[in-house]
């Protein structure tokens, strides 16, 4: 028997279409919503797991909720280009017809037609957009998966980071590379669920390049420290 968790769309959505899931939901479990792209290879990276999904496979990932459909936005067209309306030969709107496609995923949050969004709640939502890491994009909804209810949360990578700087917010950042285990992770998020109420301070983990953990106070960096020793960097965190 097929799973209602798991639903290919078509048509043109919006934010609040989603949210609209988000408060069905009613926080048990996490929504992802992804855009294949027809010109792009590296898609069919997503397609095998939405097809495991499909499969059965989401009947292991009771937390899940997954939505998604195809987009055939070209890869490669200027930013101008994908917002101009095109008309065809006989003067109708191509665009226009594009969003009443039923068989085409339209999204104003990826306008590329091309990669996913996490929702972890309505304030709490990861983006990844265009050139994205397909070969991440498993391990991303696991993570979250993972981490859904606990006090550990993620940022989709370094824009994601410079953000949280940007908006100077407050929190840990533990930055995780190519290079980190996946039991190194799961460790260190043991670990800091261990310390539980007594650690204030929020705590995110971040793909990117290095292996070292931030402190960041109202969007100053005031302590960064190289590798994972968790217990050395929670000294300078502030009680």
């Amino acid at each position: 028997m097929a799973s209602n968790r798991i639903k290919k769309l078509g048509g043109n959505f919006t934010i609040e279409s989603f949210k609209k899931v988000l408060k069905q939901l009613n926080g048990r479990a996490l929504l992802v919503v992804t855009i294949i792209n027809k010109h792009c290879e590296e898609c069919v990276k997503l397609q095998k797991f939405i097809g495991q999904l499909e499969n059965g496979f989401i009947d292991k990932l009771p937390q899940l909720v997954m939505l998604y459909g195809f987009n055939s936005t070209p890869l490669n067209a200027p930013k101008e280009e994908k917002r101009k309306p095109k008309e065809g030969n006989d003067g109708e709107n191509v665009e226009k017809k594009q969003l009443s496609d039923t068989r085409i995923l339209t999204w104003d949050q990826i306008p590329e037609g091309h990669g996913y969004a996490v929702f972890l709640s309505e304030n709490d939502i990861q983006f990844y957009r265009g050139d994205f890491n397909h070969d991440e994009y498993v391990a991303n909804i696991i993570d979250n998966i993972r981490r859904f209810k606990s006090s550990i949360k993620t940022l989709a990578g370094l824009t994601a980071k410079n953000q949280f700087i940007q908006k100077k917010r407050t929190g840990i950042i533990i930055e995780t590379s190519g290079a980190t285990q996946h039991s190194q992770i799961m460790e260190l998020e043991e670990k800091v669920k261990a310390f539980g109420p007594k650690l204030k301070t929020p705590v995110y983990f971040c793909k990117g390049f290095n292996q070292e953990m931030v402190l960041v106070l109202k969007g100053e960096v005031v302590y960064k420290q190289k590798g994972y020793n968790l217990p050395k960097f929670l000294k300078k965190v502030p009680k």
